[in-house]
């Protein structure tokens, strides 16, 4: 089986047995549990009883032909509904969940992402948190998308929210060379700094009541969510950015 294509439908849900059946029924159009079954390389009692439920979940339809128990998938289109009803319960309890979470709002919160696209998680919560300003501690190894499976249109997406920013970076990034003449259309005041003075291998994004450490090279990231470290970070930020414009290279 295809594991990408596994690998999707259970993000939709489904087990890894479920998802070799859907399959299957894909591949062999109107059959038998018993063919279903060999096409998938599972057992019959199995794959029977992961029929039913896919019959339940409205993927896969039933039929008799001579008296005899007959599936057929669904067009694979049918799986965009599932995605929307999942996405309209989430969206209906959402509230509840809200709730739960922002129950203890003075202990500080920290999740920690690891693995290929861990630093884009970053990226996702700002544009979920929307503030008006990120202040960002920024490295050049952002630039290699492919790598880190960075989003190459993150950018665009935060100047479509309005979202400010403020960069400091070291000369020769991608920050001075291609991005600093475009502050202004990019909605960012960027200031550049001699590179043995400030390359880091990390990033630090100061968003809203966050803090959030990108670590490239070891493909980590972490957001704390406290109002009181936020506030000293803006802090060292401002410092940081009246001290860098005292060495700033100039075009």
């Amino acid at each position: 089986m295809n594991l990408p294509i596994e690998q999707t439908l259970q993000r939709l849900g489904f087990s890894r047995n479920e998802a070799r059946v859907y399959v299957a029924a894909l591949e062999t159009g109107v059959s038998s549990a018993q063919e279903i079954a060999k096409r998938a390389k599972l057992k019959r009692t199995t794959t029977y009883s992961i029929l039913d439920y896919l019959v339940q979940r409205g993927v896969v339809g039933k039929t008799e032909l001579r008296g005899k128990a007959r599936f057929l998938a669904d067009p694979p289109s049918k799986l965009l509904s599932l995605l929307e009803d999942i996405h309209s319960q989430i969206k209906k309890e959402l509230p509840q969940l809200e709730a739960l979470y922002n129950k203890h709002e003075t202990k500080p919160k920290i999740v920690f992402y690891e693995g290929k696209g861990a630093v884009q998680k970053v990226y996702d919560d700002t544009l979920l948190e929307k503030p008006k300003e990120i202040l960002e501690w920024n490295t050049n190894e952002y630039f290699k998308f492919d790598q880190y499976r960075v989003d190459p249109t993150y950018i665009a997406k935060r100047m479509h929210l309005g979202i400010r920013a403020r960069r400091l970076a070291g000369s020769g990034s991608q920050w001075h060379v291609k991005h600093k003449k475009y502050d202004a259309s990019e909605l960012s005041e960027t200031i550049i700094v001699p590179k043995e003075v400030f390359w880091p291998e990390i990033e630090v994004n100061i968003y809203g009541n966050k803090v959030a450490f990108l670590n490239y090279t070891e493909e980590m990231s972490l957001i704390i969510e406290s109002r009181a470290i936020a506030d000293a970070m803006k802090q060292a930020y401002e410092l940081s950015w009246r001290g860098a414009k005292t060495v700033e290279v100039k075009e």
